[in-house]
């Protein structure tokens, strides 16, 4: 019978100890790599997570909707049950918490392996060779205009447009257009060999409206290896904001990374529709730096867009008028920048600006 005492202790004691070890040993991961990148770029991201996400994206592709989102959806009906469980079972605290602590430590471990390591890893700047440095307000100016142009040549070659005259995205199928992208990011690997491995397609949010009351366009989902994007904004952002994030589907989770590669598959794409959607991210990111260092230069910029560059801006800017008052936006804006700099992004959500000192170095090189 002391025997079995033993074991039972002995089980309640690991009971403890094994959720402990998984949050310690996530910790260990992340400080480990973050002073050994190559540890993160060669062993994680071209390592373990690469198979990571073919197999699981294999297996959750097949879901016609998103996972997440149904997650999303389901979760405060389980916090109530949770609570009300835990209220009604108040005699087995304790089983309570240790449920609670198992669910956390390993669902920590697991975004941890699959996701906040490759904060991690080599830049994109080393990766694709580009000499990043600082650069002058006229360098900058230069930078927009040629977007600007590239841009305008590339708007008179769009020809459906809505009632007001913005562009609309000939066809508006979120499985087209992920073909399209992946068939990109192939285009893009022939140049970097970072991008070898099949993607699973992005997935549509239902409730995109809803959404947008937390001011995002889309989300990679590390658990599910599903990427998602809101279908009710503007047409001409859609393209871009898929490849931004099939960049975080391929191990790149720094925001400005991101999106300077998401413009680069956009520009390697077959669809003049995704090329013009890459040109106006990276011309409203040059921009809005533009404005922040040469307000009388940015008037000049603009001055140049093309009208029905004008008229999608427009709809844009339209679009999140309605969304700008909402609490729900700024509780979302304030937990996105704190998920930032926890995983060493300092500026938080403006490390968004820094896609521009990318584009500099490659359209230098260019």
């Amino acid at each position: 019978m002391k025997k079995y005492w033993k074991l039972w202790k002995a089980w309640k004691l690991w009971q403890i100890l094994v959720p402990i070890c998984l949050l310690l040993a996530s910790f260990l991961m992340l400080k480990l790599t973050r002073g050994h990148p190559w540890a993160a770029e060669f062993l994680f991201a071209r390592g373990f997570y690469r198979y990571y996400a073919i197999l699981w994206s294999s297996i959750t592709q097949w879901v016609p909707f998103s996972l997440m989102e149904l997650g999303i959806v389901l979760s405060p009906f389980l916090a109530v049950f949770l609570l009300v469980y835990g209220i009604v079972h108040r005699r087995n605290w304790k089983k309570y918490l240790l449920a609670i602590l198992w669910t956390a430590s390993i669902v920590f471990f697991w975004i941890t392996c699959t996701c906040n390591v490759n904060y991690n890893r080599y830049p994109f700047a080393m990766i694709g060779g580009l000499a990043v440095r600082d650069s002058g307000a006229d360098e900058l100016y230069q930078l927009c205009i040629q977007l600007a142009e590239e841009a305008n040549l590339l708007r008179a070659q769009l020809t459906k447009e809505d009632g007001d005259g913005a562009m609309e995205l000939m066809d508006s199928s979120v499985y087209q257009m992920s073909k399209t992208a992946r068939s990109a990011y192939r285009n893009l690997n022939k140049e970097y060999g970072v991008f070898n491995y099949r993607t699973a397609n992005t997935k549509p949010i239902f409730f995109s409206h809803l959404m947008s009351y937390t001011d995002l366009v889309g989300v990679y989902c590390p658990i599910t290896m599903e990427t998602n994007v809101n279908t009710d904004v503007a047409d001409y952002s859609i393209p871009s904001t898929m490849c931004h994030e099939l960049a975080h589907f391929f191990g790149f989770m720094r925001e400005d990374e991101a999106n300077f590669i998401g413009y680069l598959a956009c520009m390697n794409a077959d669809s003049i529709e995704f090329r013009y959607s890459g040109t106006m991210l990276a011309l409203i990111h040059a921009g809005n730096k533009l404005s922040e260092v040469d307000m009388e230069a940015y008037n000049q910029l603009w001055s140049k867009y093309s009208e029905g560059l004008v008229r999608d801006l427009k709809q844009n800017s339209e679009y999140w008028k309605q969304f700008q008052e909402s609490a729900v936006r700024e509780v979302s804006t304030n937990i996105n920048d704190a998920y930032l700099k926890a995983n060493h992004q300092t500026d938080g959500v403006r490390s968004y600006g820094r896609m521009v000192d990318l584009l500099l170095a490659y359209y230098r090189e260019k």
